[in-house]
């Protein structure tokens, strides 16, 4: 990721980037994420209607089926991520691998002057970065080689 970025934009991203975009935002986002659902269950989520009875703006509670429709909604979007992951984990290719496109990183490289980075013991613990520049995602050993796949 970091390699992409100083692809890109000619300077390789600082610690401060790496962090936040490697720990802060997904910690931000799990937190709305799980603050939003906690206030839907505990106070309910509730829809300004029109009453013409009464001929105000009244607040109802969404109904159950509602409920239901965003879960599912969410479910099938979401599951696919995890589901994909396990079954590669597995060994099972459902969705096979396409032969990457055309990019032109040697002629970035030399736009750009941008020599080999070498990976730093601290890149390595904090990022979990390996010694060819790519990043795990929780270690640095284990999961699927690009030979095995």
């Amino acid at each position: 990721f970091s390699d992409d970025i100083e692809l890109m934009t000619g300077q390789r991203p600082g610690a401060f980037w790496l962090i936040c975009w490697k720990y802060i935002s997904p910690l931000v986002m799990l937190t709305i994420l799980g603050s939003s659902i906690i206030k839907n269950i505990v106070y309910g989520s509730y829809y300004n209607a029109w009453d013409a009875a009464l001929g105000k703006v009244v607040e109802k509670q969404w109904p159950g089926w509602c409920w239901g429709l965003v879960g599912v909604l969410v479910l099938l979007s979401a599951l696919w991520i995890p589901g994909i992951a396990l079954t590669r984990l597995c060994g099972i290719h459902v969705i096979h691998d396409e032969e990457p496109a055309w990019f032109p990183v040697e002629e970035l490289k030399e736009f750009h002057t941008i020599l080999p980075h070498k990976v730093t013991a601290c890149e390595r613990k904090l990022f979990f970065m390996k010694d060819d520049g790519s990043e795990g995602l929780c270690c640095p050993i284990g999961g699927p080689t690009t030979a095995d796949v």
